[in-house]
């Protein structure tokens, strides 16, 4: 199973293994919002010779496409990054604004969520971005509450606010109206705060209020995900 990258992009990258897979092995390609699910299909006789052989492609191809690797069969995103932030052990928070609360029920549906998982805000107003996060009113006047230096400030707002490992943010505009020239509608800013640094990304999503939400939150998951291993590492 991948994440952060779209079929196109990924079918160009493993062209090559795909291209030399033996006759009996086929693969299909499985795409979800945010993700793309890689399915190999093995037909003989043998179970356990085909088995080995499929094994033996996926060493292969792990590789070629392994940041974007997140788990295999029945994992799921959100209880991936719980494994990594329960065993190593590490807490989160959330300020979520264009994401209204989804990206806190994708972890919160993990039984066990509450070892690592410290609370959120939903700072959908501006005055509570400032009152309850610590945004600044003049990075609010000057840049906008879409922006990546507001979405920098409730990153780490939100992480000071529950004394966590890890803080993220969103910020956005869902649609399907309220966008502007500069900013159109499906302009959303994500961002992460941890204690060694805070970061942004800009996602330019769709005219679809479900879809952005949900793409948005899925975006975050893999932020998460990518930081986790980053910090991890360091720690080894």
């Amino acid at each position: 199973k991948t994440i952060g990258i779209g079929e196109s992009r990924l079918a160009v990258k493993i062209q090559s293994w795909e291209e030399n897979l033996p006759s009996h092995i086929s693969l299909a390609y499985l795409p979800s919002l945010g993700q793309v699910k890689l399915r190999l299909t093995a037909i003989g006789n043998d179970k356990k010779q085909l088995e080995s052989e499929t094994d033996h492609q996926i060493s292969v191809l792990r590789p070629l496409i392994d940041k974007y690797i997140f788990g295999y069969d029945g994992d799921e995103i959100q209880n991936v990054i719980g494994k990594l932030l329960k065993n190593n052990e590490l807490t989160l928070s959330m300020a979520e604004s264009c994401t209204g609360g989804y990206l806190s029920h994708l972890i919160t549906s993990v039984a066990g969520s509450s070892a690592y998982y410290q609370g959120s805000v939903i700072p959908y107003h501006n005055e509570h971005k400032v009152n309850v996060l610590g945004v600044k009113e003049e990075t609010l006047k000057a840049h906008g509450a879409v922006s990546e230096a507001t979405v920098l400030q409730m990153a780490e707002g939100v992480r000071r606010k529950f004394n966590t490992n890890i803080g993220v943010a969103t910020s956005g505009i869902a649609g399907p109206d309220g966008g502007t020239e500069d900013k159109p509608v499906g302009t959303v800013w994500i961002a992460i705060s941890t204690e060694q640094e805070t970061i942004a990304k800009k996602l330019q999503l769709w005219k679809d209020r479900e879809i952005n939400i949900r793409a948005a939150s899925i975006a975050v998951l893999n932020l998460i995900r990518i930081t986790l291993s980053k910090t991890i590492e360091l720690r080894n």
